[in-house]
């Protein structure tokens, strides 16, 4: 599971590995069958690839171990799934995996294929043909209350939640804007401090001096945003920390501000634009509103079929890895401790896009934005 991320703004690679070494004893138990701990690395190892390679070092470790909870969660709903299948005496023939592969092909676009696909995936050709067998035995068994759950869902059922829910269709009213941010670390002392700020204040001149906003944030900020230039989108009145907001309406658009203190570090602040309250039409978003609902609907669906595997099953972790999890338990709690200590204290610089949430379409309540960082 040793993975190579680009440090922020640096050019050499740090090879980040993870805490329990996992041997080819086996980790997981689901009922009488073993899943090892080589399945498990290789799956965890798999899911890294869609890590982006600029993530700050300081957040791989609580990465790490959501990818490897999420690869034996993965593992053992294809176990279940699987044990549920040789119990059957439902067959799935060669013929429905090859139409699941084209079907799977044409999905992924012009330009892409399914060789492209599995050499990303690191997946070997069984390995897919495998979880398609696993995927076409799940859908037929659910076939009946895919049908019925999907038809609940009508232009009808989207205009009732849109009506309800019209925040999620409205672009907030507020000033657009970009940042660069100097991270200061946690319990820094005041050395590190001013030597930050004199980070701070270098690129502040860099930029008046005409360097590209967004080419200096994607190289130097320690920010998320650097992946979009720096852009924070929209900051609303009454969110963000009084001195990041009074800097974001006090600026003049266009304009590069003095750097700003916040609990996280020292930004580098530009105003971009103005953008007024505007309720998105249903119209404008009705089809995708109906194709998430039907997508979560079927989700549903499958999440009640897998819970009802799950609560018949015997799960049980097994050696270093039960060990591993627990260690992650505990890590995830003090962070959401952490998380709601800085939302208490108005923590700054929520990164909200540019463009309005229905975007996105959510129809679930959406989570509260976190603080760039």
């Amino acid at each position: 599971m040793a993975v190579l991320v680009s440090g922020c703004g640096k050019k050499e690679k740090k090879v980040v590995t993870p805490r329990a070494a996992m041997g080819t004893e086996v980790a997981v138990w689901v009922d009488q069958a073993g899943i090892t701990g080589g399945q498990i690395q290789r799956e965890a190892t798999r899911l890294y690839s869609n890590v982006p390679k600029d993530v700050p070092p300081e957040q791989i470790p609580m990465i790490q171990m959501k990818l490897l909870q999420q690869a034996v969660d993965n593992l053992v709903i294809r176990q279940l799934v699987k044990a549920e299948m040789e119990r059957s005496s439902m067959l799935i023939s060669q013929e429905e995996i090859d139409q699941g592969k084209k079907d799977l092909e044409k999905g992924l676009g012009e330009g892409n294929s399914l060789a492209m696909l599995l050499a990303e995936a690191n997946l070997s050709m069984e390995e897919l043909e495998n979880n398609l067998r696993l995927d076409l035995f799940k859908n037929k068994v659910l076939k009946d209350k895919l049908q019925v759950a999907l038809a609940e869902v009508t232009d009808e059922s989207a205009k009732a939640y849109y009506d309800s829910h019209l925040e999620e269709f409205t672009y907030p009213e507020g000033r657009l804007a970009s940042h660069i941010l100097v991270q200061v670390p946690e319990g820094a002392d005041d050395a590190t401090k001013t030597d930050r700020r004199a980070k701070a204040e270098g690129i502040r001149k860099a930029l008046l001096e005409g360097a590209d906003f967004a080419k200096l944030a994607s190289e130097v900020s320690d920010s998320p945003s650097r992946s979009r230039g720096g852009e924070l989108g929209v900051i609303p009145r009454g969110r963000e920390a009084k001195a990041f907001e009074d800097a974001v309406y006090g600026q003049k658009i266009g304009e590069i501000g003095e750097v700003v203190e916040s609990p996280v570090g020292y930004h580098v602040i530009k105003v971009t634009g103005e953008q007024e309250k505007k309720v998105i039409s249903f119209d404008e978003v009705k089809d995708r509103l109906v194709a998430v609902m039907k997508s979560q609907a079927s989700q549903k669906v499958t999440n009640e079929y897998i819970a009802e595997l799950k609560n018949k099953a015997t799960i049980k972790l097994d050696g270093a890895l039960a060990a591993t999890v627990a260690e992650a338990e505990k890590a995830q709690e003090a962070a959401k401790t952490k998380a709601s200590a800085e939302a208490a204290s108005n923590a700054p610089a929520a990164e909200v896009p540019a463009t309005a949430p229905a975007v996105e379409v959510p129809v679930t309540a959406p989570e509260a934005p976190a603080p760039a960082q």
